[in-house]
């Protein structure tokens, strides 16, 4: 048991990895609330309607609703949310408090250990967790404004951006414990190639942004729904450009294009094998997002859109962009390494 225990501390770089999966399964609740139309079921933050839990009656909520006029969504004091709504927003809010709490551990154990693994994982610790604060403020603040849909895409900027950096900790924890291993060490750390991967990177977390916006601003349907809604919009393939949610569709359905092709094109030009592989992943992902993306569309009713496509489309984009994010990250601890060799050898 002794010798368990202290193999788990010695890879301690799985802990950041850890916080990366819960991070992720943030992401996933805050699609399970929208989806289940849930995005102002708690009015109040921390709290939900004063209360810890998660159990509120109608009376109680109506109750509530007297006593603070100001905190009236865009519902009206009339609506009432089902326990089952107010669970998923409570559920996420819980998820939230115990990566707080797990991030200061993983925080203090980064700073105790910086003699054995060196300062930049702890530095880049810090960092990650004042991204946290802010997805927290962020989260106060799409609660107060109550869901608009460009609190909710900042929202998940961030929460891409947190997951991110605590994959970052991981790999640079890892690099200074005990180097990476040889099937995630990049050989290829020209300058120009980092370039290129954090374009993609940014490319696809644009299309992410817009994706989030149009599913909460209600553009979804747009452009129609069924087999007049897509591939086609409104059944045309230049239809009227005149509303602002057809453009919006147009928009993220062409860069969907776009950005599918230069996945292709970079993983091309790629000569690394980690990096290739990463980018396969990413294709595989990208390519089924699309297909998900034509799906929702067809399957959709006059204004009833099936949830569980919607959080799917949502969660394989995210895992397209951390894909393409890992490949970055593999290039800087690599690159990194490769340098420290050449000062040894010096």
């Amino acid at each position: 048991i002794c010798l368990t225990i202290m193999a788990v501390w010695y890879r301690s770089y799985f802990i950041p990895f850890g916080l990366a999966l819960i991070a992720f399964l943030i992401i996933t609740t805050g699609g399970w609330i929208r989806i289940n139309d849930a995005g102002e079921s708690c009015p109040d933050w921390p709290k939900c309607f004063g209360t810890w839990g998660f159990d509120i009656s109608e009376e109680e909520q109506e109750q509530w609703w007297e006593d603070n006029p100001d905190e009236i969504d865009s519902r009206g004091a009339e609506h009432r949310y089902t326990t089952y709504q107010i669970f998923t927003e409570w559920v996420h809010r819980a998820l939230v408090g115990v990566i707080g709490l797990l991030v200061l551990y993983s925080h203090y154990t980064a700073w105790s250990l910086k003699e054995a693994i060196g300062s930049r994982p702890y530095k880049i610790h810090f960092v990650a967790s004042t991204f946290l604060i802010f997805q927290a403020v962020l989260g106060y603040i799409t609660v107060d404004l109550d869901n608009a849909p460009w609190t909710v895409s900042l929202h998940l900027f961030m929460a891409l951006v947190f997951t991110t950096s605590l994959l970052a900790v991981g790999f640079f924890w890892w690099s200074g414990q005990e180097n990476l291993p040889e099937n995630l060490k990049v050989k290829d750390t020209k300058s120009k190639t980092l370039n290129i991967i954090s374009t993609v990177m940014l490319l696809l977390l644009i299309q992410l942004l817009i994706g989030a916006y149009l599913s909460t601003s209600y553009h979804r349907g747009a452009c129609g729904v069924g087999t007049t809604g897509w591939p086609l919009c409104s059944g045309k393939i230049i239809p009227s450009l005149s509303e602002f949610g057809v453009l919006l569709q147009l928009g993220h359905r062409a860069s969907a294009l776009v950005i599918g092709g230069i996945l292709v094109w970079t993983k091309m030009k790629m000569n690394d094998q980690v990096i290739v592989r990463a980018f396969n992943i990413a294709i595989g992902f990208f390519g089924i997002n699309i297909i998900l993306g034509g799906v929702y569309i067809l399957s959709a009713g006059e204004g009833e859109f099936l949830g569980w496509i919607s959080l799917m489309h949502l969660l394989i984009g995210a895992l397209t962009f951390l894909s393409v994010a890992t490949a970055y990250l593999l290039h800087v601890v690599s690159k990194g390494e490769q340098s420290n060799v050449c000062k040894k050898n010096n």
